[in-house]
């Protein structure tokens, strides 16, 4: 999924949208088709938020048909200057016209006039009303929580780390497909009855904040592990700190004693799916 969204796909092919005007070409559409084959049971609504930036709740697998035109734009706009010097007012404003249809001649040269020269400057208003399209049309609650979710600062950062495994930054591919089913909202696994007695469906989402039992909940997982990380933390600045031991947590909280002052610290786990968490995050 590295490869193909970071060298096979849309980098392959934004010289070309940069370059020519290939706006409802075809071929863009065949092309989309092809990239979109590598993420296989997805509907047309999972397929667009995949398309979509990691910052708009996607992946970034960009559609090429959606970039053609900002692209073009986006090369039209840093060649203004150029374009004047060489070319007559009513040749190179034709051009460009015609790809953006939606824009009168006067408000067209205001936006190619705005220094607006980066392809995300002509992207991002597409890339929101995509999004917007797709939380109005989300089916449930749970998945307009989802879709603000993967749209939150940092949320899709993992997708940015390049799988190195001598830093532990490759998953597998099981972690992988279950983190993309998560983001884009579709089936990871057979229907199956949790080990509470309760019915799980097929996106798994049960276990995330209900389960009550403890053993299929992976929450106690994550409070681990961050509370590592602060510790870790804590000891590469050379300043004292243990973790919380078992008996730590029979016997009640921590005294201090001495004329130094301790501090005990804890993490706390927000479940964008939990009941109590999903009505508010919306609203």
């Amino acid at each position: 999924m590295v490869i193909l969204k970071n060298s096979l796909a849309i980098p392959k092919l934004l010289y070309l949208l940069r370059t020519s005007q290939c706006r409802d070409n075809p071929l863009l559409r065949q092309f989309d088709d092809t990239l979109r084959t590598g993420l296989i049971n997805i509907n047309n609504d999972q397929w667009l938020q995949a398309s979509l930036p990691l910052g708009d709740c996607g992946l970034g697998m960009r559609n090429a048909e959606m970039l053609a035109p900002s692209a073009y734009l986006a090369s039209s706009a840093s060649t203004l200057l150029l374009q004047q010097s060489i070319l007559p007012d009513s040749i190179w404003m034709q051009g460009d016209q015609s790809v953006a249809s939606t824009e009168t001649p006067v408000q067209l040269t205001k936006i190619l006039s705005a220094n607006t020269t980066h392809l995300k400057a002509w992207d991002r208003p597409v890339a929101i009303y995509q999004k917007n399209l797709i939380l109005s049309r989300a089916p449930s609650d749970v998945d307009k929580a989802r879709l603000l979710a993967a749209a939150s600062p940092h949320s899709g950062d993992w997708l940015h780390a390049p799988p190195i495994t001598a830093v532990g930054l490759r998953l597998s591919d099981e972690a992988i497909r279950v983190a993309v089913a998560r983001r884009l909202g579709t089936k990871a696994y057979e229907p199956r009855t949790c080990l509470c007695g309760m019915a799980v469906d097929a996106r798994g989402l049960y276990g995330l904040s209900f389960c009550r039992t403890g053993r299929s909940a992976p929450r106690q997982q994550r409070h681990c592990h961050l509370n590592d990380i602060l510790w870790r933390a804590i000891k590469r600045v050379q300043m004292p700190a243990v973790k919380e031991s078992v008996s730590h947590a029979q016997t009640g909280p921590l005294s201090c004693h001495g004329p130094e002052e301790s501090l005990a610290w804890d993490v706390s786990i927000l479940d964008t799916y939990a009941e109590s968490h999903v009505g508010s995050t919306f609203n």
